[in-house]
């Protein structure tokens, strides 16, 4: 462990040397817009008279600190930790840097940075060592047990997939479906749209977490393990292709999984499913009442693994839909503030703005209904809505959720 330690550190001092200190990161930072004094002179600085700041620079600057002259101070580190567990991993700070600077892999250092705090027992924040807790226990991060789980499944009304090749796709559910009410009806919604458009699909009974909490937390030897189980089970039922409700699950599935051990399976987000099918003329809608919605991109859907057009194709695709745009869309796009860990950790009202802020930017868009195709997104949003007041004004769907209402 000692020799991986050592490692880790050199890993973020070559990737923070990079850094000339330019601060174009910050231009699309959530944790400095939500934390920036209103004169906008809160500059991160990172470690500087004892102090930590937010920003993407201010964190990197401040991790290279504390690695480079291994700093030991108990109050410098948990502040740290406070900054470094509270991003979002959102991937705007690498955009603007490799449009911008240099093209440091800002995230790179902070996961490395996480992992680095995890082993010295610094990591993650209170809150966030829960859902390890019950990762290692449960095999998801929300406490429920395997139990629980398994007869959750069953009244999905959806086939176990249970035998070697026995279906072509396998819909790989995730944890958050069982635990937020919102985001089961967007699994039964999937379910709905794959029966109708024939698919010949399955679910696990004993489905375990993809391992993204984990990883995302810095517990990496947690991830490992349930890699490794996950892809047992994949291998024993051979499945020809994986689909995945939430965005997390699926860039841990694409960049996270080692591929050689996955030979043949191809895994999309159902977003790009649904396109397909569209395409296949597989997929007819009826009229619906007339909406006009914004479309919210998913971190880990858009920056992260760049699948932008498929979701607006689906919604340009049903009749009585007038899709409109943020003006942060797209590479743009705000975070909804749910990544990196962030769901599992309570924040204080300044740090939790995240989300009100691109309510209220739906409102501006022109649209009466906000879109996503993300469980955190979906959840993040929803409270947003009602935390400003605008709930009669901008209602808040997933994709699957809109789609199996009009077909």
């Amino acid at each position: 462990m000692e020799e991986n330690e050592e490692e880790l550190k050199q890993a973020v001092l070559d990737i923070a040397s990079y850094c000339i200190k330019c601060r174009f990161c910050l231009l699309g930072c959530p944790l400095y817009e939500i934390t920036q004094h209103s004169d906008g002179e809160n500059i991160p600085t990172g470690v500087m008279e004892g102090e930590v700041s937010y920003g993407a620079s201010g964190i990197l600057l401040a991790l290279y600190h504390v690695v480079k002259w291994e700093i030991r101070d108990k109050e410098t580190l948990t502040d740290l930790r406070d900054i470094l567990f509270s991003c979002t991993t959102c991937g705007n700070c690498e955009l603007a840097c490799d449009r911008f600077a240099t093209g440091v892999k800002i995230l790179d250092a902070f996961h490395k940075g996480r992992e680095l705090l995890v082993e010295g027992g610094i990591g993650p924040m209170p809150n966030q060592k829960r859902p390890l807790e019950s990762l290692f226990r449960y095999g998801n991060p929300y406490g429920m047990s395997p139990s629980e789980r398994r007869d959750w499944m069953k009244n999905l009304g959806a086939p176990i997939f249970s035998h070697r090749g026995e279906f072509d796709f396998l819909f790989y559910i995730g944890c958050t479906a069982f635990n937020d009410p919102r985001v089961g009806d967007t699994a039964r919604a999937v379910i709905k749209i794959l029966n109708k458009a024939q698919i010949d699909f399955g679910i696990l009974e004993d489905e375990i977490c993809c391992g993204c909490p984990a990883l995302r937390l810095g517990d990496r030897l947690l991830f490992e393990d349930i890699c490794q189980k996950n892809l047992s089970q994949f291998n024993s039922l051979e499945p020809k292709q994986i689909i995945t409700l939430s965005p997390h699950c699926y860039d841990t599935f694409v960049n996270e999984y080692p591929q050689e051990a996955m030979p043949g399976i191809k895994v999309q987000h159902y977003s790009q499913l649904l396109a397909e099918l569209i395409e296949q003329g597989r997929l007819a809608f009826k009229s619906g009442i007339e909406e006009k919605v914004v479309y919210q991109d998913p971190c880990y859907l858009g920056r992260h693994n760049d699948i932008y057009d498929e979701p607006r194709k689906v919604l340009n695709s049903m009749p009585g839909i007038k899709l409109e745009e943020f003006k942060r869309t797209k590479q743009d796009s705000l975070c909804c503030g749910g990544g990196g860990g962030r769901m599992w950790s309570d924040f204080n009202a300044e740090e939790s703005r995240i989300a009100n802020i691109r309510a209220k930017e739906g409102i501006e868009a022109g649209a009466n209904v906000l879109v996503t195709a993300c469980p955190f997104c979906l959840i993040n949003l929803d409270d947003a809505v009602k935390s400003v007041n605008i709930e009669d004004l901008l209602k808040v769907k997933e994709l699957a959720e809109l789609v199996a209402q009009r077909i």
